[in-house]
């Protein structure tokens, strides 16, 4: 964590820190501070599938499904790549943000999305 805090004292936009600070923190337990890390870092590079769904999947585990929703679709549409388990594996997400992307990707609308990724 702390490297990841010296390299955002450097560069304040430096979007992999701030996107693995989230990371961090969401597996702390610390959802509300994981949000706003992955808000920031959308805010950097909207174009950054992995903050997008990681932001997606904190907001549908608070229960704000609807721009969950939205965010999601947003991220897959980037990079489908990131509705696969290993490919969140392999990307370093943890246990807790894995088990709550399945349970988010496994609702009927994500389904849906996902098949018509394929």
């Amino acid at each position: 964590m702390s490297e990841y805090n010296q390299a955002v004292a450097k560069e304040v936009n430096h979007l992999a820190a701030i996107n693995n600070i989230g990371f961090i923190k969401y597996e702390q337990g610390d959802k509300e501070a994981a949000i706003q890390q992955w808000q920031q870092a959308v805010k950097i590079n909207n174009q950054s599938a992995e903050a997008t769904l990681a932001l997606a999947v904190a907001l549908y585990s608070q229960g704000e499904q609807k721009q969950a929703y939205y965010l999601a679709e947003t991220a897959l549409k980037l990079d489908k790549n990131f509705a696969e388990f290993h490919w969140m594996k392999k990307n370093l997400w943890g246990q807790s943000m894995i088990t709550d992307a399945q349970k988010f990707l496994s609702t009927p609308p994500m389904r849906t999305l996902l098949s018509q990724l394929r």
